[in-house]
């Protein structure tokens, strides 16, 4: 019998300020990586929305979602990297976008700027970080394609469209 599932929409969000950038920090065993803060669209919800809630959801932030960036798949059983914690059957086609913070939060010190509260279904997600773009080259970032985007030149031109990353 054909496998009836179908690949999830999710939407991320690579927030910079004042030379940072915002992650969220996950340990595996023997592991420490990060990832953009993001995740389900819902049905009847269009993506920036999507975007801006689950940022909410995630980090306390209310942010501005400027413009879409790079589409992504992932398939998860193509890959040996992924979290101990994810299934193998994971099919995911992300769209991550550029956004901002509010004026509000853009005047708050870094200290002040999110919150995290530990979600019961994420296993090994431990925090929000904004880590300084010169470290970027430095730690994992998963996916890698958001590291190499964000050491190059950053953000890409507007007049390039959305980039799409496939599965590698």
């Amino acid at each position: 019998m054909a496998d009836k599932r179908h690949p999830l929409i999710t939407t991320r969000a690579i927030i910079l300020h004042a030379q940072h950038v915002l992650l969220i920090r996950a340990e595996d065993p023997g592991r420490t990586w990060y990832f953009l803060p993001g995740g389900l669209v819902k049905h009847g919800e269009k993506l920036e929305d999507a975007c801006a809630r689950e940022v909410l959801e995630e980090t306390g932030l209310n942010v501005h979602v400027r413009r879409a960036l790079y589409l992504r798949e992932f398939i998860a059983e193509k890959h040996q990297r992924r979290s101990v914690h994810m299934p193998s059957k994971h099919h995911v086609l992300g769209l991550l976008f550029l956004c901002e913070l509010n004026r509000q939060d853009a005047e708050r010190p870094f200290d002040q700027l999110g919150s995290f509260e530990a979600d019961t279904g994420a296993t090994g997600v431990k925090g929000l970080e904004w880590v300084p773009l010169k470290r970027v080259p430095e730690i994992e970032i998963m996916p890698p394609h958001v590291r190499e985007a964000l050491c190059g030149d950053f953000p890409p031109a507007a007049d390039l469209g959305v980039q799409f990353w496939p599965e590698d």
